[in-house]
Formats: C-alpha cells, sequence, structure tokens
C-alpha cells in the first residue's frame, strides 16, 4: 500500500492553491486473474496501476484531467492541463462547491488473506475443482480475479481521505452438450470462498440442464434466481436511481417520489456501510456513505446525488460521487433488495407451475427507461416446474418485460441473498435474493 506517497502528493497539489479549488482523486489497484476453459489454464494475468484524476474550479467553471502516474512532475503537469481546461470552460448556471470534512465509518474492506493470495494456490483450488466435474464429462470455463487496491479524496476544503480494499471474484461456467451450467462467488476476503463449492454447483446446475426443450412464447409465473435479479436491479439502478437521469426527466422516478411504483414487498437501497456487500465508508469526493432507501414498501423515495447535481438543486450529496469526469453521473454503488422470509425449497413449491430461471444475459434496459421495459436472454438453465418439482429444462428463451410493473406482481422474496459485483469497480455490489413474479412475458 502507497498510503504516505498518495497523501503526500495529492496534498503537494492542493496546496499549490492554483485555483479557487482542487481536488485529487486517486485509485490505485494490483489485480491478478487466472482464466481457463475447457477445464485448463489458458491465461494468466497480472496487472498494476494508478490513475490520479486532478478537478479543479475557478469562478464557476470546472476542469478535469488524469494521469496514471504518481511522480510529482506527471502531477504538476496534470494540474496545468487541468487550470487550462477550465479557463476554457463555460460557466455553471451554479455555484460549485467540493465536499468539506466530515467522520467516516470505521469500515473494513482489506484482507491480507487476498491481498496475499499465490497464484499457485488459486490454480490448485480451481484445479480440483477441474477434477471433480470432469468425472461427469463436464467441461469448465470461467476466471478467478483477486485485487488489493486503495482509494483517496483530498481537496482545499481539508478533505483527506483514504481507505484500502481487497476483493475475489470467480465465475464458473460448466458446460456438456449444448447445456451450460452458471455460479459464481464474490467477496472482499478470498478465504469467504469456496471455490470447490461453487465449482461443482456450476456443474450440478449443468447436469439438471441436459437435453432442454423448446417451450413456446407467453407469460409464465417465474422463480428468478439471484443471478438473473441481479441484472434488472444493475439497470433499475443504472436508469432510474441516478440524480442526473432524474433531473432529465429520463428516470422512471421522475415527478414520482412519494408515488406507490411496485408491491409493498419491494424495499431496493444502497448501503455501502453494510458488511454483507462490497463496502465504503466515502465516495469519489470524499463525502461519507450511508444507507439510502429509493424504493421503501413500494413508495419511491429518493435517488442518488454528487455535489454537483446537489448544487444545481440546492440540496446536499447523498454519497454517490463518481470518479471525476465520468458522464453517468452519480448512481448507486452498494445496491440491496430487502430479502423476505422464505426458503429456496418453499418458493419452489410455491411456484407450482412455472418456469425456474437460473441468470439473464445481453440484458438492455435502454429500451424505454422510463417505463423500465427491458429484453435479454435466459442463461445456464432455464427450467419447466410442474407442482413445486423441475419437470425437465428448456431451450433459452426471450423476455420482454415492464420491470417496474413485474415488481408489483411480485409475490414471494427469498430470505437468503448473494452478491455480485456491480459496474466492474470492486468496491461495488449488487445484493440479489430470488424473486417469485407472477406473469413474466417471453416472446419466444
Amino acid at each position: 500500500m502507497l498510503k504516505d506517497k498518495i497523501l503526500g502528493e495529492s496534498e503537494y497539489i492542493v496546496n499549490s492553491r492554483a485555483a479557487d479549488s482542487i481536488e485529487v482523486v486517486t485509485h490505485r489497484e494490483d489485480a491478478s486473474t487466472i482464466r481457463f476453459a475447457n477445464s485448463a489454464f489458458h491465461q494468466g494475468a497480472v496487472e498494476s496501476g494508478s490513475t490520479v484524476y486532478i478537478r479543479v474550479i475557478i469562478g464557476r467553471k470546472v476542469g478535469i484531467a488524469s494521469v496514471n502516474t504518481l511522480e510529482r512532475g506527471a502531477l504538476k503537469e496534470c494540474l496545468h492541463e487541468a487550470l487550462s481546461i477550465a479557463g476554457n470552460m463555460k460557466e455553471e448556471p451554479f455555484e460549485v462547491r467540493f465536499t468539506r470534512p466530515a467522520p467516516y465509518n470505521d469500515i473494513r474492506s482489506y484482507f491480507e488473506e487476498t491481498a496475499k493470495a499465490s497464484s499457485a494456490e488459486l490454480v490448485s483450488l480451481v484445479s480440483s475443482g477441474f477434477r471433480k466435474a470432469s468425472s461427469s464429462g463436464i467441461l469448465q470455463a470461467g476466471s478467478l480475479t483477486t485485487a488489493a487496491g486503495e482509494i483517496a479524496v483530498v481537496n482545499t476544503n481539508g478533505v483527506r481521505a483514504y481507505h484500502p480494499y481487497t476483493s475475489a471474484f470467480l465465475s464458473s461456467v460448466s458446460s456438456k452438450g449444448e447445456a451450460t451450467g452458471f455460479k459464481c462467488a464474490t467477496s472482499k476476503n478470498i478465504s469467504e470462498i469456496d471455490i470447490g463449492r461453487v465449482m461443482g454447483a456450476s456443474a450440478e446446475s449443468c447436469l439438471l440442464a441436459q437435453s432442454p426443450r423448446d417451450l413456446k412464447a407467453g407469460s409464465y409465473r417465474v422463480m428468478l434466481e439471484p443471478p438473473a435479479v441481479s441484472e434488472l436491479l444493475h439497470w433499475l439502478s443504472y436508469i432510474g436511481f441516478g440524480a442526473k437521469n432524474y433531473q432529465e426527466g429520463t428516470s422512471f422516478l421522475s415527478g414520482r417520489l412519494g408515488e406507490k411504483v411496485t408491491g409493498g414487498n419491494v424495499t431496493i437501497y444502497d448501503d455501502a456501510l453494510s458488511p454483507l456487500g462490497m463496502a465504503a465508508p466515502f465516495d469519489m469526493e470524499g463525502a461519507p456513505k450511508r444507507r439510502i432507501a429509493f424504493i421503501e414498501k413500494g413508495i419511491a423515495r429518493a435517488v442518488a446525488y454528487d455535489s454537483f447535481t446537489a448544487s444545481s438543486e440546492g440540496t446536499e450529496s447523498t454519497g454517490h460521487g463518481a470518479f471525476p469526469g465520468e458522464n453517468e453521473g452519480p448512481l448507486p454503488d452498494h445496491i440491496f433488495m430487502e430479502c423476505g422470509d422464505k426458503t429456496y425449497g418453499e418458493m419452489l413449491e410455491s411456484l407450482g407451475t412455472g418456469l425456474l430461471i437460473k441468470s439473464f444475459h445481453y440484458v438492455n434496459g435502454l429500451l424505454s427507461p422510463r417505463e423500465t421495459l427491458m429484453t435479454g436472454m435466459t442463461r445456464h438453465g432455464t427450467f419447466y416446474v410442474k407442482d413445486g418439482k423441475i419437470e425437465y429444462p428448456v431451450r433459452p428463451l426471450r423476455f420482454m418485460e415492464n420491470i417496474i410493473k413485474a415488481f408489483n406482481r411480485i409475490e414471494l422474496v427469498s430470505k437468503d441473498a448473494q452478491v455480485f459485483p456491480n459496474h466492474g469497480f470492486p468496491l461495488s455490489s449488487v445484493t440479489a435474493p430470488c424473486l417469485l413474479i407472477n406473469g413474466f412475458r417471453f416472446t419466444g
């Protein structure tokens, strides 16, 4: 970890007082990935890098520049570039302010077990998964990535925030004939991932999916497993829970705060302080993180703000500042859907006759964001269920559904949930349960 160097160089730039306000955001990470296909390793990669963003304010003009080194000479050049950019920008229609100092919660995101996990150890664990699957004629593909990194925010208002983290992500796809199975796991602590169990579950799902049948288009009762639900939550977050979309009127929550938008058994929130997901004490502007509900018992409650979108409305940031220069605006990074009280078996039994869906892919949530119309394909196992028991596997189906309307038809929510990566940033996650939904529409 390079805490002292990161903070020292950031403070040097900030203390230059070259602009009315200066902010330095640093992200540094070391990552190691092993990839496998056909039950054999085919690639190992080690990546190490730093990105430093410098944002300046001159009056109401803002300039942003970035550099991929912590060397002082390059940082000074980056500062000059940011100043030049600000000088050529139009003034913002509102007063722009950086975050002010505030206390942060004590969050543990760094685990030595993950940071020091050797490639040899990880290869040995994955290899054991290959051997177990090969006895059933199953081939496995996927990857295992571990990362150790640090983020820091320093600005002229006195913010001096630093946080180290680790992450581990295993993805396992099993295949035999035209059938596939999938399982993944993510955690801050690699020791919490049972690699053999994950790969074994992937293989079992593949065996269950052998000899799939065709199924006609139509509306079906469905039980969505967490991987499928996480895709829908990710898209709902992307198109609806950010202040930029809300202010532009493209969010399905625009003009609807305080109204009922889903069934009463739906609560979707962001909580970067929860140890159940990937955690962080502050955002990329140094604003403290806190729990915020976007939909609470079916009622639309809030959207996510950073300092800029908040300033335009005269309100406060909710702690959702992204890396400087990102065009999407503030978005939730730690999404949770509140769990219910049913076990997996109880939900399957309650499904009666319908479809059990393991996961979705190629989901497109941009068809009509205001109506949350989405389409995508089922993947890695879809099963026809009769009287609460799996009858046979089904070939992939395409769905076309208004997700908010579908969330008005949720009958049951599982008491257990699974964590998935979100946005591709190691400190971002989606934690999703199983859902039982009546009348989910498939077009073929």
